[in-house]
């Protein structure tokens, strides 16, 4: 089943941007994802989130950048579509 999922990054914009990351900047963030529960999609768009940051810039600073910013987003929304 798809899910649309809405996730907060407000809190870290600022740490985004001062590593020199160029994606998901804005304060929310929609991703579609596949899953079977609405938690299996949370925890999939975090991943798939985290996951497009680290292939945007790809160097040490933001490797342990989403290991320390996978615990202060949120999400907001989750919607089947």
């Amino acid at each position: 089943m798809m899910y649309t999922v809405e996730i907060n990054m407000k809190k870290v914009k600022k740490k985004l941007v001062d590593s020199g990351v160029k994606t998901h900047l804005k304060p929310l963030v929609t991703v579609s994802v596949k899953a079977s529960t609405p938690d299996e999609a949370c925890a999939n768009a975090i991943d798939k989130v985290l996951r497009e940051i680290k292939e945007n810039k790809r160097t040490a600073r933001v490797i342990e950048l989403v290991k320390d910013i996978r615990h202060e987003i949120s999400v907001v929304k989750v919607r089947r579509k």
